[in-house]
């Protein structure tokens, strides 16, 4: 699994220790392209989808505000949430 995907699945263990959190496509060693992520709690889900041309392979490595980016959004999903079986997609 490529590195920065392990440093994404830490954080969000941190950041929502309830959650299942878990890769249903797992980035492969040369970036987060195409993988897929997703956070269960409480009856709700949300899921990141991974896209983008293949330059940005370069800067998922370099960039690790990518990390906080990505719990940021996967907190605020559960946070702001209230229907409790609500599914979100996000494809970035």
């Amino acid at each position: 699994m490529h590195e920065i995907g392990l440093m994404i699945t830490a954080r969000l263990h941190q950041a929502l220790p309830d959650a299942k959190v878990y890769w249903e496509r797992e980035p492969r060693p040369e970036g987060l392209r195409g993988s897929v992520l997703s956070a269960e709690l409480k009856h709700r889900k949300f899921t990141m989808q991974f896209e983008g041309p293949p330059e940005d392979a370069v800067a998922e490595s370099l960039d690790p505000s990518l990390v906080e980016q990505v719990v940021d959004d996967f907190v605020d999903f559960f946070a702001r949430s209230i229907y409790p079986k609500e599914k979100f997609t996000r494809i970035i």
